[in-house]
């Protein structure tokens, strides 16, 4: 794996979107590693980031999102440094693990790579350097999206998630809410997740169950989070998905959107706000 700086962020300011942009070389962009310093400036001083192919948003995400997601792949967490990681990092298989990185001249047809960082107000003299992870260009169509959706419900109880997936390969569904939080022998506020592939269940879990399974496989539960984590046991082709060839007779193929239905079951009697990210492999232009 190559690394080498990237160009300065621009607008680096309290309150304020700075940007780093990307240009296209013959690399798969892997991983970029934001290096923060300044009087009062951390990771906790990031609000949101936001990664750009051109015009199409492929991430979105805030900073306890993005921090979240990497504390339960086990990685590294230290104030200064914030990762954003395209790859599946403990996947064994060369170049699979990859599969989701932005390959820069493949996407070079819908636009160079933008990384938005949005400062927070209360940040003190910010200064931001980023180093961009590369491995040889793999010609690789798809990329790692994180795709958020917001929900409000206002009594306990079985919810459904409208997630319109449209042919995306799904890998995990992060789950971030508020009430109460899980402990080590009791059920969080989602106390249980039921997904459906047309009509048949395919992951139903409890909370407790959910992280024990994600602990053998050396995963970290975050607090007020239920993951459902379809690649837990880091096999890459276990990730769901969301479209089917269907031969309709005399060689006509046509491809069909699957139906889902993603359940999740609240236990506090007053309801929870839960912002729901969608971590899948698409392309650019897609979701």
């Amino acid at each position: 794996m190559l690394n080498k700086p990237l160009l300065q962020a621009v607008g680096v300011a309290p309150g304020s979107i700075a940007t780093i942009r990307i240009p296209a070389e013959d690399f798969t962009l892997v991983g970029i590693k934001l290096s923060l310093s300044g009087t009062t400036f951390d990771k906790t001083k990031i609000d949101r980031v936001r990664v750009k192919v051109g015009p199409k948003v492929i991430w979105d995400v805030l900073y306890n999102q993005i921090n979240a997601v990497n504390n339960y792949k086990n990685g590294q967490d230290n104030l200064k440094y914030l990762l954003l990681d395209f790859t599946e990092r403990d996947q064994a298989v060369f170049p699979i693990k990859e599969v989701g990185g932005i390959d820069l001249m493949a996407m070079l047809p819908i636009g160079e790579v933008f990384i938005e960082i949005y400062v927070n107000a209360g940040a003190v003299a910010p200064a931001i350097a980023a180093t961009g992870y590369f491995e040889q260009s793999q010609k690789n169509p798809w990329v790692l999206k994180y795709l958020p959706y917001s929900f409000t419900q206002s009594a306990a109880g079985k919810f459904t998630l409208p997630l319109n997936l449209r042919g995306a390969l799904l890998k995990r569904l992060w789950l971030f809410y508020n009430g109460t939080n899980f402990t080590a022998t009791t059920n969080g506020n989602i106390n249980r997740l039921e997904c459906k592939k047309n009509g048949l269940v395919f992951f139903d879990q409890t909370d407790l169950d959910n992280r024990f399974d994600q602990g053998q496989f050396k995963k970290v539960p975050q607090a007020n989070t239920f993951v459902a984590d379809f690649l837990v046991d880091n096999n890459h082709d276990a990730h769901i998905k969301t479209l089917r060839a269907v031969d309709q007779g005399g060689g006509n193929v046509v491809q069909i959107y699957d139906a889902f239905e993603f359940n999740a079951y609240l236990g506090d009697v007053g309801g929870a706000t839960v912002n729901v990210i969608a971590e899948v492999l698409d392309t650019p232009t897609n979701l």
